[in-house]
């Protein structure tokens, strides 16, 4: 059978924070789903750490699941702590900085 979602046990109650780790003065990523139109994954920081400006081809919605993040989209800067969510619009350029590590979840969802 054909795994869809990675990295997580099936009929399992897991808390998506304890997925992922924090590393000192570093980034990382849990990929959870990798498909041509959805991409699921964990990312992590630690505080003071930036994801520098990109863009992506599709909506993104990122979700804090631990921490704090400044997160900026074309140019305006948003304050997004633990349980709150942004709606990133594809090809807006955007950044995330670690205000406190943070871990975030985040999908990205792209034409067929």
């Amino acid at each position: 059978m054909e795994n869809f979602v990675n990295n997580i046990d099936y009929k399992k109650v897991v808390s998506l924070k304890n997925l992922a780790e924090i590393k000192n003065n570093s980034i990382s990523a849990l990929s959870l789903v990798d498909r041509k139109s959805l991409a699921m994954k964990i990312i992590s920081a630690d505080k003071g750490v930036e994801i520098p400006t990109h863009t992506s081809t599709g909506d993104v919605l990122v979700t804090v699941i631990e921490g704090k993040s400044e997160i900026t989209v074309d140019s305006n800067k948003f304050e997004v702590s633990k349980e709150e969510s942004i709606l990133i619009p594809a090809n807006a350029p955007h950044s995330l900085k670690a205000i406190e590590a943070f871990k975030v979840l985040v999908i990205q969802v792209k034409s067929e």
